[in-house]
């Protein structure tokens, strides 16, 4: 791509996540789980829509549309997630949002290096689905042991 093209994809990407934003909140309001996998989903399913979208100018146009619709409202939901599980200590869960946000940054940076430098830039997106999926093996975990609680609340 030209400077110019990859300056159209950084608008295209910051208008869909704008966009995104917007339906995370609608969404956030009836279901802060599902709207959470919903997105998370998006970590899982850009690999594979790169790993077949070859060279087509369009194409691309098509992908970072749906980039940015998927990571924009990445930090919304986590934060309403998180939120979500500690409504008793709201400035709490925010902290502990922001740090553990912070330090998935860091091992997404420190991992994502390491694939670059040992397998190429080609399937890196593939470590992001990798996080992705162990958010939601995370999501599902706290689910089970949300209703576990639930089960020994109700026989007391």
């Amino acid at each position: 791509m030209t400077g110019e093209e990859i300056s159209y994809m950084l608008l295209l990407f910051g208008i869909t996540g704008v966009i995104s934003n917007w339906l995370a909140g609608r969404l956030l309001s009836k279901n802060i789980a599902l709207t959470t996998a919903f997105f998370l989903l998006g970590t899982v399913a850009l690999p594979v829509i790169l790993h077949f979208s070859g060279n087509s100018f369009i194409i691309q146009i098509i992908v970072v549309f749906f980039w940015g619709i998927m990571y924009g409202p990445a930090f919304l939901t986590a934060i309403s997630y998180m939120i979500d599980a500690a409504p008793e200590a709201p400035e709490f869960a925010n902290s502990l949002q922001s740090s553990f946000g912070n330090l998935g940054v860091t091992l997404g940076t420190v991992a994502g290096g390491w694939f670059i430098s040992n397998k190429g830039i080609d399937g890196l997106a593939w470590v992001g689905a990798g996080f992705g999926i162990a958010a939601m093996a995370a999501m599902i975990i706290r689910e089970v042991l949300d209703r576990k609680a639930v089960k020994v609340i109700d026989r007391n």
